[in-house]
């Protein structure tokens, strides 16, 4: 138990990981521009690639772990597969021709985000990441550490659904309208602090809402439906702001884009027009997962309802009788 315990801990190590070294900057050589030329531009990362490595093998081994303990009670498989596409999400946005092409396209910059906002940390939040470390620890472990980590007053306030909220929408307005992007694009340090932002914050929005864990507060399908959906505006009209520009707004995108014959003001339209509709989409499918629970607690609710009235009802002819 305390072996899977240290894995744990080891894939939240990993997770963070791999942002640190995964922008190449704008130093390389001119970017491929065929068809061939781009299927290929995958890049081997050491790091990175082990780090991946790395957080697939702790979780597997945790849910080992468990299954082995809990024959009746196996993990769900279905949290496995949502940290498993995670960890291929961050592997496509930082080992693929996604993230070669992202310092000379807005565009495939704008789809490597997306996966680890909209992709990666929804999926890892939904995987059960402390539930799983409470289930494979021992009980003294359970007890004496992780329990009260989870309950205590930092992680309480991270996973308050407001401070989520804010911390998503701010990551993402102050980050595309600052110099904090464009620096991103010349400097690796601060392109691997602008993932390491995303993120951490689209964690801390996406963990009170999909996450099994026995976080502090315990909220209504409902209530996460209504802040899913309430997400959504800044994110479109962050959208809507970049499409609307009059100028680039990333200085490190001129001429940069001209070897795939799009100029960088068409370019910044197209990474908005994507943002705005991948976006929207992204939050479809938890919404509807979310929106299904809320249906199911509904009918439970009248269930239990329709129950006691029938048993008031059975009493009451009873004592007629």
């Amino acid at each position: 138990m305390r072996r899977s315990l240290i894995a744990l801990a080891t894939l939240v190590l990993a997770l963070a990981a791999p942002t640190r070294a995964l922008a190449d900057g704008a130093a390389g050589g001119p970017p491929p521009t065929d068809p061939l030329g781009i299927a290929l531009a995958w890049r081997f990362d050491l790091p990175v690639v082990l780090a991946l490595v790395v957080a697939a093998a702790a979780y597997l081994s945790a849910v080992g772990s468990v299954d082995a303990a809990h024959h009746g009670n196996r993990w769900p498989r279905r949290r496995t597969a949502a940290c498993l596409t995670g960890l291929i999400a961050v592997g496509l946005a930082l080992l693929s021709p996604i993230d070669t092409l992202s310092d000379d396209l807005l565009t495939v910059h704008m789809v490597q985000h997306l996966l680890l906002v909209a992709v990666a940390a929804p999926l890892f939040a939904a995987s059960g990441i402390g539930t799983l470390a409470l289930r494979a620890a021992s009980a003294e472990v359970r007890q004496r550490y992780l329990l009260p980590v989870l309950h205590s007053r930092v992680v309480s306030v991270l996973t308050f659904p407001v401070v989520g909220w804010v911390a998503f929408a701010g990551a993402m307005w102050g980050s595309h309208f600052s110099t904090l992007y464009n620096a991103a694009l010349l400097d690796e340090g601060i392109h691997a602090l602008e993932h390491v932002l995303y993120l951490a914050a689209a964690s801390l929005f996406w963990w009170p809402l999909l996450s099994p864990d026995p976080l502090r507060w315990r909220l209504h399908p409902g209530v996460k439906l209504l802040a899913l959906i309430a997400q959504m505006p800044p994110m479109g009209f962050l959208a809507v702001t970049i499409i609307g520009a009059p100028a680039p707004l990333y200085a490190a995108y001129l001429g940069r884009t001209d070897a795939f014959g799009v100029d960088a003001l068409s370019d910044q339209r197209i990474a908005g027009s994507l943002m705005w509709l991948t976006g929207d989409l992204a939050f479809l499918i938890p919404g509807v997962i979310l929106l299904a629970a809320f249906a199911r607690r509904e009918e439970a609710e009248a269930k239990r309802v329709d129950a006691r009235l029938d048993r008031e009802r059975t009493l009451q002819r009873q004592k007629e009788s």
